[in-house]
């Protein structure tokens, strides 16, 4: 008799719906370890959640929608609720994958008795090796309550033959990131759930700090290799959630929540200028395909500094309009396996 598969992967939405199936299509080709999967879906468009559907009946995995935008944080928690065996791998939905991508992590985490365990994470085109994080670090220095807190990903941009082949093993780090992490499940009953208190950023950060707090291990395994795919392109479909998702209202609660939680002065909450910068440069890289080719560099440089004048007004309006729209939190289940599915509560959770 077939043992039961050992891992859950929980994959959840990043900040687009549109790549999700591509996502799947790569993790289905390149995924070699027997495992469960949970797809957890904020609210996709309803063509876009009947597709996940009939994707889930034809793997078999098990496909939940929530009713409303969530963070990533909020779906993993929910995603959670679904997981079975010794190990959860948590994906983003723009991710693509690599050949036996899984089995290394699950054998770093087996061999190292670790409770966290990372790939290497590259970032674009598979063929354009350009290393996000090859294992990272973080510190906390000064007193409570002004405290410093620096991060570093490892070999960021570098291409991944300027990696020193000394740094190309298996080591221990201080963070790896939920583009994909492999997450010992009893660590859950040590540390609790996501913070749902981190709405936009820092998510990896805060866990990976918990888990080496209650004394477990993070490590980075370099044959482990996947890439994610930053948009754009986005389809007209997925702006709302990701102006949602990296507004400028969410990243403010978000980090002042990080920076009570460890002590770090007042003063970092103000990253939100610098992450309204980078959702900004996505949203233009899109934009600037349909202005006309009269306008020329110097006329292209004037929109983008009008739409950097509105955007963020455009932005506070959005989030405004949502909270007036947004209903309690429920979802629903479809298990691809012809199972039936279970009855959410009125909380949401299944019965």
């Amino acid at each position: 008799m077939d043992s039961p598969p050992r891992v859950t992967a929980v994959i959840t939405s990043r900040e687009r719906f549109s790549y999700a199936e591509e996502s799947l299509k790569s993790f289905y080709a390149h995924t070699d370890v027997p495992c469960h999967v949970v797809y957890v879906d904020v609210n996709s468009p309803k063509d876009r959640w009947e597709r996940l559907r009939r994707l889930s009946d034809v793997h078999g995995f098990t496909a939940v929608r929530v009713n409303k935008y969530v963070s990533p944080n909020c779906a993993r928690n929910i995603g959670l609720r679904y997981a079975q065996g010794e190990y959860v791998v948590f994906l983003d939905n723009d991710v693509e994958y690599t050949d036996h991508w899984l089995e290394p992590l699950i054998t770093c985490a087996d061999e190292e008795k670790a409770a966290m365990v990372g790939p290497l994470y590259l970032h674009g085109p598979l063929e354009e090796q350009t290393v996000h994080m090859a294992g990272g670090d973080m510190e906390f220095s000064g007193v409570w309550g002004t405290r410093e807190f620096t991060q570093t990903q490892r070999y960021f941009m570098k291409h991944v033959s300027d990696v020193p082949t000394d740094e190309m093993r298996r080591q221990a780090c201080d963070i790896i990131e939920f583009h994909c992490a492999l997450v010992r499940r009893s660590v859950f009953d040590q540390v609790g759930g996501m913070d749902e208190g981190l709405l936009t950023t820092r998510e990896h950060l805060d866990f990976s700090q918990r888990v080496l707090d209650a004394g477990g291990t993070v490590w980075f395994e370099p044959k482990s290799v996947i890439t994610y795919r930053m948009p754009p392109p986005f389809a007209l479909s997925d702006l709302p959630y990701f102006m949602l998702r990296w507004s400028d209202a969410w990243t403010a609660e978000t980090l002042k929540h990080f920076a009570t939680k460890y002590g770090i002065k007042p003063s970092y909450v103000e990253r939100v200028a610098k992450n309204r910068k980078g959702r900004q440069w996505l949203l233009f890289e899109q934009i600037k395909d349909y202005l006309p080719d009269a306008l020329g560099p110097a006329g292209t440089k004037a929109v983008k500094r009008v739409f950097q004048k509105v955007e963020p007004i455009g932005n506070r309006l959005l989030v405004e309009l949502m909270a007036l729209r947004e209903p309690p939190l429920e979802w629903q289940v479809h298990h691809g396996s012809g199972l039936a599915a279970p009855e959410p509560t009125a909380a949401g959770a299944p019965r």
